[in-house]
This record gives structure tokens, sequence and C-alpha cells, in this order.
């Protein structure tokens, strides 16, 4: 193979993993596979009902951030008056999250071109946001998540751009992003604190318009400060009385026992390979152990799908194998801080967004203990900075490898299995009812 040809793996990648999404969405449409999904369409329901929002005490999503519903309320009124009907205007609906999908996946092979020119690396990293089951389910779901992820992703690409040229389009661009971010989900705020922190790192450094960081800085300090703001009047209303949050921690059997020390060291990761799922309902030994859940619902969501790998055992046999090389993700974060003396803006910023997410993860996990309040989703603000993290660990530890073909060769083999799984899973639902 030439090495031009090689060069137009990530791009291929790209192209099927946008295909995959049009012709999952097309074949499905709305899936009623979350367990939270009537509480997402009744708060859209509500908008469009109403043309008003909701009191975030009358309902289990109506304490979130309103962004994603809004449009979606406005798109359902406009369906509804011309008489369509109500399933076909959620399944119209879920294009939204479709979209989404396919605009963070761009975004993240713009992003590869910036942090590396290695081919596997680009594909790695690409292929993980294509073909990963729980990143491509967000393309399926009636949820603010998916429009989160790709405002994030965009406020993390204008950010990087930044970093190489300086040009204060793409931090206003970013900005823009994570007030958007914010404005659809709370844990997009996290988005002002990267941007934060790598703009006092500048104006600390050698820099020639000290005056333009600043007025930067107070930019983003106010936009951060009015999305957060109108956040805690939405969940704080004086109608209400007291501060609101989304109340999964309340249903029953997902209690959590997070002052049992235990519940944050335990990695079962034995159990979840004989297993090969992470059901939100499903085995103690995984939902209720954070490392399980988290590295689980990272790979699979919190889904089961025992309906399909029961009827086909193969299909479970694939799974395992992907939880085996998919341990490939968190091996490549954790050996990039060994390399900490080689760190670019690219490592430090998705770090920090890392202790800032994790920080916000325990404090709900310790106030609301709930499997739920353990998904992986709960990092959808910096999804695009941890794969870039990661990606850089395995690079700078293949470099280091005397038999330099080995990282890769395991990168491609989980991303060509995961392509395989998915083809397999809508082969499956498309001929059969299951």
């Amino acid at each position: 193979m030439t090495k031009k040809l090689v060069k137009l793996i990530p791009l291929t990648i790209l192209i099927i993993g946008i295909l995959t999404r049009l012709i999952y969405c097309y074949s499905f449409g709305y899936q009623d596979y979350q367990h939270d999904s009537e509480s997402h369409k009744l708060y859209i329901q509500f908008i469009a009902d109403n043309l008003n929002l909701p009191r975030v005490d009358k309902g289990l999503e109506y304490p979130q951030q309103p962004f994603y519903y809004i449009i979606a309320g406005i798109i359902y009124r406009f369906l509804n008056n011309f008489s369509v009907a109500k399933d076909s205007i959620f399944k119209s609906l879920v294009w939204i999250s479709t979209f989404s999908s396919i605009g963070t996946l761009i975004f993240t092979y713009f992003l590869t071109q910036k942090i590396t020119k290695k081919t596997w690396v680009q594909s790695f990293v690409i292929g993980l946001m294509a073909f990963t089951p729980a990143f491509l389910y967000q393309a399926g779901m009636i949820s603010n998540d998916p429009l989160l992820v790709f405002f994030a992703s965009g406020a993390f690409f204008f950010l990087i751009n930044f970093t190489e040229n300086n040009q204060t389009k793409n931090i206003v661009l970013a900005i823009i992003c994570a007030s958007l971010a914010a404005f659809t989900k709370i844990s997009g705020g996290i988005l002002f604190f990267i941007i934060l922190l790598f703009l006092f790192y500048k104006l600390n450094t050698k820099c020639h318009s000290k005056k333009l960081y600043l007025r930067l800085i107070i930019i983003t300090f106010l936009s951060g400060l009015l999305c957060l703001g109108l956040f805690l009047y939405r969940a704080y209303l004086p109608d209400v009385g007291k501060f609101r949050f989304i109340e999964s921690y309340a249903w029953k059997g997902q209690e959590t026992n997070p002052t049992d020390l235990s519940y944050f060291f335990k990695f079962n990761f034995v159990k979840f390979l004989k297993v090969g799922e992470s059901y939100v309902f499903g085995d103690e030994n995984i939902a209720k152990t954070f490392p399980t859940f988290l590295y689980g619902s990272f790979l699979f969501g919190e889904y089961s799908y025992k309906n399909i790998s029961d009827t086909y055992p193969f299909i479970k046999i694939l799974m395992q194998l992907i939880i085996l090389l998919g341990l490939l993700f968190p091996l490549g974060i954790i050996v990039n801080f060994f390399f900490i003396g080689k760190w670019s803006p690219i490592d430090y910023m998705p770090s920090f967004g890392v202790i800032i997410n994790l920080i916000l993860i325990i404090f709900l996990i310790y106030k609301y203990p709930s499997v739920c309040n353990s998904d992986f989703r709960y990092f959808s603000p910096i999804f695009l900075g941890l794969l870039s993290l990661s990606s850089n660990g395995l690079s700078r530890l293949n470099e280091k490898i005397r038999i330099k073909y080995i990282i890769p060769s395991l990168c491609l083999t989980l991303i060509l299995s995961e392509l395989i799984w998915i083809t397999i899973i809508i082969i499956i639902r498309i001929s059969t009812n299951i």
C-alpha cells in the first residue's frame, strides 16, 4: 500500500462513520432504549405546547439547561401544526442528535490533523469516536448529550487552533461554543475553566499583547458567569425554594455506597469481561463499582444487549474482544502522565478538564449516590480531549518500545472490531425483530 493510500485511511474512517450514523438513524429512527427517554420527550412537548419553560420541580429532566429542548420543542410544534403523528415527530427529532454526532466526528477529524502527523494515531482517534458503540448510540438519542458533545468538541477544536495561530476569532469561537454547551447542559461550564486556565498560561508566558489576553480573560469569565448564573437561577427558582437536580439518584436499585472507598478503587475487569456489557440495572459488580462502570459505559453505554447476544453468542465474543482491546484507551491516558515533560497545551488542556470533570463527578456521587451519576457520559464536555490525551500517550509509548508496530496494530484491530460489531448489529436489527 502506497503512502498516499495510507494517508487516506483517516478520511475513509470519517466517511464510513458518517454513513454509519445516517444508516443507523434512517433505519431505526428513535430507539426507546433509554430508561429516561419519556422524561426527555415530556420536556420537549411542554415547550412545544406552552412556548415556555416548565417549573423545575415538576419533572425528572426539567432542571436541565433548556437550549436543546427549546430547539426540539420548536421543531415539534412546527411539525405538529401540519398534523404529523407524534411518533413520526420524535423520529424526526432524532436527526438533531444524528447531525450533532456527525458534526462531532468532523471536528474530531480536523483536530487529528493538528495534534499528530501519524496516520495510525489519527485513525485511532477518529475510529474511536466513529465506531465506539456508546458514541454511536448517541446519534439515535432523544437527549441533550449529543448536542453538548458537538459544542464541546467545537470549543476544544477552536482552542487548539488558537494555540497554533493566536487568531482572536478562534478564541471567540471557542467561547461561543462553550457558552452554547453550557446552555445545553450545565457540565459544559467546565469548558470555561479550561479556556481560562489556558489564557492565564498564555498571559504569564512571553507574549506581545497582554492587553488582548486580559480582555479575553474578562470576556471568558463574564460569559461563564452569565451561563452558570442563569443555570443557578433556573434550578433555584424563588417559588421552588431549593436547588433541583435530576433525580436519577432516586431510582430504585441505583443506590451506591461512596463512603466505602472500595467503590472508587475496585475494577472488576474479569467480571465485566465475563458479562460482556455494562447495563445500568445489571450486575452489581459492574454497575456499582465506579471504575468498572465508567469503563463499561465508555465502550457500550449503560444498555443491555442480552436479547441479541443470547440469540447470537458470537456477538458476545466480539464484545469481549472489544473490552480487552478497549484497555488501550485508559492505558494511553495513564501512560501519557509519565511523559509530562514532553507535554504541549494539547495535553495540558484536556488534563485540566479531566481533573475538573472528575471532581464534579465525585461530588455528584457523594451528593446523589447513584449508578447513573458514574456514567462515562458525564465526561461529555471533554470527550475529544480525552481521545487526544490517550492517543498522545500511546504514540509516545510506541516510540519507546522496540517493536513499534504492536500498538498501532492493536489500535487498528480495536477500531475494526468495533466497526464489524456495529455492522452486524445494524444488519440483525434491520433483518429481524430483535
